[in-house]
């Protein structure tokens, strides 16, 4: 024990000496915002007399793959505004051999040559809106927080804003038109200055231009680096704010092992209201969430979970308001837990009302409630979720989160079934967001627990240019449960006695990486690093240690050569099954193995991406080879032919196993509007071979039509069809 701590202390005491400060960009870059009553019309042509009593900004630096020196080539950028729409018009000068990787909205923003903007108009660096366009025309838009965790992102881009673009292709580059309405951004009115970064992505020479500077180690769209949009005249709120979107579907369904048939008319829908200029009220009824794309599947050889992201959207605005409480990968809330089975089934959800947004400057909060149908299986379940944010020290925030899962039946409530949870913590985000930390306490209740219930997380981390460090401390109780959250190794499987026994575990972890960023050299950056994580269980056993070794080389061409040495000790609590061969015995074992991971010039029409791992595996031997080779027909098309096949080889009597999982994937888009996206899995450790064929017609903005195929078939033994549905969705949004 005292081996392994020894380094993680050594660092603790020297990465303060990494410091850096950064510059006030919302002092040194501001761009003033005039008012016209010229008619601009969006065409992609900036050339209406309007334009010209614009102020114009054209200095861009460098944000990656290195971030000293102002941008090589010129981007020009304005902006106005009428009693409805911002405005803005970008000229971006260049070379004409443009990557355009896809026509699809929201769909790999940064692998295409295209232009952004990020708009904070509270101008508290903690909710801003994102909005983007390819040089093929494709729309990209997301909701940015300041959020630190890995459950949320940042950058969401389920987000959805009605907005207007336009692009057109020079012979010294390409330009562009954005109109942003009022209604689709949430400010208070009478505020003067907005914070504002513009960000192009050069994909042709593999960089990334922002007009305010941001440090090569944050994201162009971190809301802690935005300049300053100075309003000639601070604007007003725009009308009403209320929004409906109805559905209406039919679909076709059949159950091979149920021998089932179905055929059904469904509609419902979403509203949304603004509350003040800041705060939404969201309801559902009946929602539908048939159009969303399949989980890609994944092969585990783990004891554990494997956690799948949210993908539904009603459940991803404003997400960080509940989602960033604990640590990865545990949550008290995880909002797949509502309106889907542990097999990730749907179970209807009847309604749901949500209140979330800025009460000020300083207040965030969110209220959701969601209430799912009950069958003579499952009593109908009721979900509540209730969180409020206090910004403190700038960035830095204190929230508090209530969780309640009650059961019902015939509209009675069952008073022994219900599961809760309170979470209280603090998080620390320095000014210039380069320290971070946090203290966490969770607590959960169930009927007649009276155990631990509580889990405790304490963390830090720096984030500097070159040096980059994070700590974590983790406790979890014997007894601690989330209903509506994720759990991810507090439950060990018994297979003797065929049940899941909880192991509350006290945990550590470092990840610290150090980086060098080469001058005018074909390699841009080597990034070195090391990872620890280590549990313990049972008032001291060490359950496992895992250390992995890292050296990555990033080329300016976007090819990227990777190397990781891993190191897992790992002590069993109860036999494992890993092939259909005797269990693994519960005892100690200690295995290493190394991986290559290399992928070719994206930029190119045909690329490959392969890993490679080859090593020990409990007491025997694990190769793992999965591979992709890329094709894109552009602007219109992408195919990619994936594969990952895993060789385990256990000595006798524990077996051997052999896992495929092929995943073809094909993409249409047959304009900036219209896209068809066919998936198919063969996964021979799920038995299942699966179709998901998906067109989408955004006929309008936010409206969309949805055909949608899927096929599931088993693989073992007689191949055959399990189940298939056609669904058929349309929707269409309103702004009252």
């Amino acid at each position: 024990m005292k081996n392994h701590l020894t380094p993680l202390l050594v660092l603790m005491a020297i990465h303060p000496l990494f410091a850096q400060n950064g510059g006030d960009n919302r002092s040194n870059f501001q761009l003033q915002i005039r008012h016209t009553s010229e008619a601009i019309q969006i065409d992609g042509d900036p050339g209406e007399p309007g334009w010209q009593a614009a102020e114009a900004t054209d200095t861009f630096w460098l944000n990656a793959p290195r971030d000293e020196v102002k941008a090589a080539r010129l981007t020009t950028v304005k902006m106005l505004y009428d009693d409805k729409n911002v405005y803005i018009s970008a000229v971006l000068y260049g070379k004409t051999d443009f990557i355009i990787q896809t026509l699809k909205r929201d769909a790999d923003f940064e692998s295409s040559d295209a232009f952004g903007v990020i708009i904070d108009p509270v101008g508290q660096k903690s909710v801003g809106y994102a909005f983007g366009v390819n040089v093929g025309g494709a729309q990209a838009d997301a909701l940015v927080s300041a959020a630190q965790g890995v459950f949320v992102e940042s950058t969401d881009g389920s987000w959805d804003a009605r907005w207007y673009s336009a692009v057109r292709q020079r012979a010294d580059g390409w330009s562009l038109e954005m109109a942003i309405p009022f209604k689709s951004l949430r400010f208070e009115a009478g505020q003067t200055t907005w914070g504002i970064n513009f960000w192009r992505v050069d994909r042709q020479h593999n960089e990334s231009h922002v007009w305010a500077k941001v440090p090569v180690q944050f994201d162009p769209l971190d809301l802690g680096f935005t300049g300053t949009l100075a309003w000639e005249q601070a604007p007003d709120r725009v009308g009403g704010n209320v929004s409906l979107t109805p559905y209406a579907l039919t679909s076709i369904s059949k159950d091979y092992t149920r021998k089932t048939d179905d055929t059904d008319f469904d509609f419902g829908g979403e509203a949304k209201v603004g509350l003040t200029p800041t705060l939404n009220l969201d309801l559902t009824v009946n929602p539908d969430f048939s159009h969303v794309e399949v989980d890609q599947q994944v092969t585990n050889l783990s004891r554990f979970n494997i956690f799948f992201p949210e993908r539904r959207q009603f459940f991803l605005e404003n997400a960080d308001i509940y989602t960033n409480f604990a640590a990865f990968p545990d949550a008290p809330f995880f909002s797949r837990r509502i309106g889907l089975d542990p097999a990730g089934q749907k179970v209807p959800i009847l309604y749901g009302a949500r209140v979330s947004g800025n009460v000020d400057q300083n207040w965030r909060m969110g209220v959701l409630n969601m209430h799912t149908m009950g069958d003579s299986l499952r009593p109908a379940q009721n979900y509540t979720a209730a969180a409020i944010h206090r910004r403190v020290l700038k960035r830095s925030t204190v929230r508090a989160l209530l969780l309640n899962r009650q059961a019902f039946h015939d509209g009675d409530l069952i008073s022994d079934d219900y599961g809760r949870n309170a979470s209280l913590e603090f998080e620390y985000l320095s000014d210039d967001g380069r320290w971070r930390g946090k203290a966490s306490y969770n607590q959960s209740f169930k009927f007649r627990e009276s155990g631990d219930g509580r889990f405790l997380i304490g963390a830090f981390g720096y984030n500097g240019r070159r040096f980059q460090t994070n700590w974590e401390f983790q406790q979890m109780g014997d007894e601690f449960t989330a209903d509506m959250g994720f759990i991810s190794r507090l439950y060990h499987f018994d297979p003797d006695n065929f049940r899941l026994v909880p192991e509350g575990y006290s945990s550590i972890a470092n990840l610290t990486d150090y980086s060098i960023y080469p001058k005018n050299k074909k390699i841009v950056q080597h990034w070195f690093g090391a990872e620890n994580y280590g549990w313990w269980v049972r008032g001291g056993l060490l359950n496992e240690w895992y250390t992995r070794l890292r050296y990555f080389m990033f080329f300016e061409n976007t090819s990227q050569l990777r190397f990781r040495f891993n190191n897992n000790y790992v002590h069993l609590l109860y036999p494992f099954y890993l092939t259909e061969g005797a269990p693994l015995p519960a005892t100690a074992y200690n295995f290493s193995e190394f991986n290559i991971e290399l992928n070719t010039d994206l930029r190119k029409k045909v690329n490959l991406e392969f890993f490679g791992v080859c090593g020990s595996f409990y007491n025997g031997k694990k190769a793992t080879v999965s591979a992709s080779l890329n094709y894109r027909a552009q602007p219109w098309g992408n195919v990619s032919l994936s594969f990952e096949f895993n060789d385990i080889r256990l000595p006798d009597p524990y077996g051997n196993a052999q896992f495929w999982l092929v995943n073809p994937r094909v993409e249409i888009n047959f304009s900036e509007k219209i896209f068809w996206t066919t998936f198919f899995q063969y996964n021979t450790q799920a038995n299942n071979f699966n179709i998901n064929s998906r067109l989408q017609w955004r006929y309008r903005p936010m409206s969309d039509l949805f055909l949608v195929y899927t096929d599931n078939y088993q693989t073992e033994g007689m191949f055959g069809p399990k189940n298939r549905a056609v669904v058929l969705k349309l929707n269409y949004f309103m702004q009252l």
